[in-house]
């Protein structure tokens, strides 16, 4: 179950459009002697993407503050585990070993044996966890073949927070693992089976698509990330709104007031950061500049 949410955290994933093609943004404004700074991330890519960024380093050494979408190191606190643990339960009277038909059960089984494990692992799963828990186990299991070279103890957001807490700074998050947990496995049982039932058709794409969206943050290139993120999601704006926007929203309330008086280094899903509601401009709404930085 540990596992369970560890996934749950990651996959809550890379999402967000710029003018360049960069992942890494200078944040200045006027009068105020205090620079932040800006890190997109992409769960399923290499850290080597950002480890040829020569100047993060000296960055990490020079701010006050790093903010990650929720602090990782939390996720080993067992009353933190306990708490996720229960969310993740399905009512009794909606397990997917009641609400699936035989045939549906039959295409999950092929999908998950293909790419995450055995079908005695996911029977015993049907009994007790909501969809969505099933959905982003697949989601990151398939990522994970299409890009054998991927470490997962290597991920780009907690390797930022354990460099930032190894230099002395405060560590924090925009958002509590509750917060997440909820976004992700609190919306209708009914909306979570048909998310799942999409994944399973579409099981065949999801490789295609994983590689191209860790080739993109690899190249730096947001736009292209953006984009791809677009296409996915365009028929479902109540998704963008729920995991991108609303999101991004609130931690530009928390940032633009806070970067006043502190330097900090923002390190969350590069899709975050572009868009006309994304956090790029949400900072140069409240009078920041953005520069970006090779």
């Amino acid at each position: 179950m540990k596992k369970i949410l560890t996934l749950a955290a990651v996959v809550t994933a890379a999402l967000s459009f710029s003018a360049s093609a960069q992942i890494l943004y200078k944040v200045e404004k006027p009068g105020n002697d205090k620079v932040s700074y800006v890190l997109g991330t992409h769960h399923f890519a290499p850290l080597s993407a950002v480890d040829t960024i020569k100047s993060l380093p000296e960055i990490i050494n020079g701010i006050d503050k790093l903010y990650g979408e929720i602090e990782m190191r939390k996720m080993s606190d067992p009353a933190v585990i306990m708490s996720m643990q229960q969310k993740l339960m399905a009512p009794t009277d909606s397990t997917l070993a009641i609400l699936l038909t035989p045939e549906q059960t039959a295409d999950l089984t092929a999908v998950w044996g293909k790419y995450v494990g055995s079908s005695q692992q996911l029977a015993g799963m049907l009994q007790m966890v909501k969809p969505a828990v099933i959905s982003t186990t697949m989601a990151a299991a398939m990522a994970s073949k299409a890009l054998p070279d991927l470490n997962p103890l290597e991920g780009i957001d907690g390797t930022m927070q354990n460099r930032a807490a190894a230099a002395g700074k405060i560590v924090a998050g925009l958002e509590t693992m509750d917060y997440q947990i909820d976004m992700l496995y609190g919306r209708p049982i009914s909306e979570q089976l048909e998310s799942l039932l999409k994944t399973v058709k579409e099981a065949d794409e999801e490789g295609t698509k994983a590689v191209e969206l860790s080739n993109a943050y690899i190249a730096h290139d947001i736009n292209k990330l953006y984009e791809l993120i677009m296409d996915a999601d365009n028929d479902n704006p109540q998704t963008m709104e729920r995991m991108i926007y609303e999101r991004n929203d609130n931690w530009v309330n928390i940032l633009k007031d806070e970067m006043n008086g502190t330097s900090i280094l923002v390190v969350v899903g590069a899709g975050h950061l572009p868009g006309e509601r994304g956090i790029l401009e949400g900072l140069k709404k409240a009078g920041y500049t953005i520069t970006a930085i090779d």
